[in-house]
């Protein structure tokens, strides 16, 4: 009897299993296609990054210089009506230079010297003064910039307009491949989406190549253009 009721309740397994593969819902048909966007606007701010570098014998002699170097970028910056709250001062570096000649002063190389540096980032919201900052922050003593690296105010904004075109780009391409196939589309299934941009490469400046090129204060810069794109993927369901 035990053997009997074993392959009875198999049996009933199977018929169950057997039962609700026949109710299971056959997998949608989707059609699945891609969109892309791209939006190019003009920046309308720079993250330029000023530094003073001095090397001395004594640690007191250049931390001095590299101080008097700061005090007038910032008061360039004043000149230049540039909010405080746009200006970033980044501690002071330190870096010992030693003896290369093998002299020793117990177990170690001795210290000849020191290399002090210190940045200013400033956020510059104003671009028609970049030209007069950058040669400004030359005559003032920078001997490092880094940028400007240009943004939008209006990332956020741009993006989002971006990865809209390309929604509408994907339901175009969905509704040109159904209507060549001769099928209705139907609603949305899934959909995926990317984006990218709005944050063009940061070029670096020597001084000395800039203090060339730099004939006057009012040098304009053009600083192109910004593009955010966007891609999506979306599957449609076909009834």
């Amino acid at each position: 009897m035990e053997q009997s009721g074993r392959y009875a309740g198999a049996l009933v397994a199977l018929m169950l299993s057997a039962a609700a593969a026949a109710h299971e819902e056959p997998r949608p048909r989707l059609l699945t296609v891609g969109g892309e966007a791209e939006i190019s606007v003009a920046p309308d701010r720079a993250d330029v990054g000023l530094a003073v570098e001095a090397s001395e014998k004594t640690l007191a002699g250049a931390e001095k210089l590299v101080g008097e170097g700061i005090a007038r970028l910032l008061k360039l910056c004043e000149s230049l009506d540039i909010p405080k709250n746009q200006i970033r001062s980044a501690q002071l570096s330190v870096q010992p230079q030693y003896d290369t000649g093998g002299s020793l002063i117990g177990n170690r190389p001795r210290i000849v010297g020191y290399i002090v540096s210190r940045q200013l980032d400033v956020d510059l919201r104003d671009l028609a003064k970049l030209g007069r900052l950058l040669q400004g922050a030359v005559e003032s003593g920078a001997n490092r910039i880094s940028g400007p690296q240009f943004g939008s105010s209006r990332k956020d904004e741009h993006q989002r307009a971006a990865l809209a075109l390309a929604a509408e780009d994907a339901r175009g391409n969905a509704a040109a491949l159904a209507r060549t196939l001769g099928v209705k589309l139907g609603r949305l299934h899934s959909l995926t989406a990317s984006e990218a941009g709005g944050q063009p490469m940061r070029e670096m400046y020597t001084m000395q190549a800039r203090a060339k090129s730099m004939d006057t204060a009012d040098q304009t810069y053009e600083p192109g253009e910004i593009r955010f794109t966007a891609s999506v993927s979306a599957n449609f369901d076909l009834p």
